[in-house]
């Protein structure tokens, strides 16, 4: 059994224990609450930087979320402008397709007007094209009737060349009948015979009578057989004279330029061959 002295000394221990231990956890409260405080106040610190921080993102989200709005709406403003623009030029362009319709309208009449008139234009043209073949064929029946009416005659021109054309030929004889005593056979037959006999050549002439063999024009034919220069005479009588009668006069069959009616006259060539024997055949008759 513990005496008193010895609980007594067991709790003076006890005291002295538990002084040392409440001094302890005193001393350990004191540094650990210092610790603890130095520790929030880092925290505190931290957190105070970073709500500044989050303060001053949020800032700028704020400004970029204002500056976006800002873009936004200046976006919308520029669509807007845009839209009113788009609109004008699809109301510009609506117009424009309008007027081009009407354009178009307006060039097909045009062109309608255009065919028209040139329908008008090339009738027209066939109206006249008529009425000048119509006035040229008048004209050409006038000239031919003029022709047939009017005398035949050499000119000057033509006069001068037969003489000159026929004298190589000179001595060469020709039997000449002229069929009409009208006074336009007369003076044309006289200047052909006229220059056949300034050429030189012999000229047989008769002038037929009463019926028979009659003659138109003017026919030339060279007998068979005859020498080159007999035709070359027969050539040079057929173009100059056709100059002056067109296409009246003509080659024609020696054996056929016969004549089988009286004569009224016959004039011989002395010198020549007889009548009826020349190598050559001329004879002149009306238009």
């Amino acid at each position: 059994m513990w005496s008193v002295e010895s609980w007594n000394s067991f709790f003076e221990l006890g005291g002295v224990i538990l002084l040392f231990l409440t001094f302890a956890f005193g001393a350990g409260f004191v540094l650990t609450g210092k610790k603890i405080k130095v520790r929030q106040e880092v925290q505190l610190r931290q957190f105070d930087k970073d709500l500044t921080d989050a303060k001053r993102g949020l800032v700028d989200q704020q400004e970029r979320a204002a500056n976006a709005e800002k873009v936004a709406a200046e976006a919308k403003r520029v669509a807007g402008t845009f839209e009113k623009d788009i609109s004008l030029a699809n109301q510009r362009a609506a117009e424009a397709n309008e007027r081009a319709t009407k354009a178009q309208a307006s060039l097909a009449l045009a062109e309608q007007h255009s065919a028209e008139a040139n329908a008008k234009a090339e009738g027209f043209r066939l109206d006249i094209a008529k009425a000048n073949e119509t006035a040229e064929k008048e004209r050409l029946a006038r000239l031919q009737l003029e022709a047939r009416l009017a005398d035949r005659v050499l000119t000057a021109e033509q006069h001068i060349r037969l003489t000159a054309a026929l004298r190589p030929f000179k001595g060469r004889t020709i039997d000449v009948r002229v069929f009409g005593d009208t006074l336009e056979v007369a003076n044309f037959s006289g200047a052909i015979l006229d220059c056949i006999g300034e050429a030189g050549l012999h000229v047989n002439i008769s002038n037929p009578i009463g019926g028979g063999t009659s003659a138109r024009g003017i026919l030339i034919g060279v007998k068979p057989g005859s020498p080159p220069e007999i035709s070359g005479i027969a050539d040079v009588l057929f173009s100059i004279l056709r100059e002056s009668v067109g296409g009246g006069v003509g080659m024609w069959e020696f054996d056929k330029l016969v004549f089988t009616g009286g004569l009224a006259s016959v004039t011989q060539s002395s010198g020549g061959d007889k009548v009826g024997e020349a190598p050559i055949r001329l004879f002149i008759g009306s238009k």
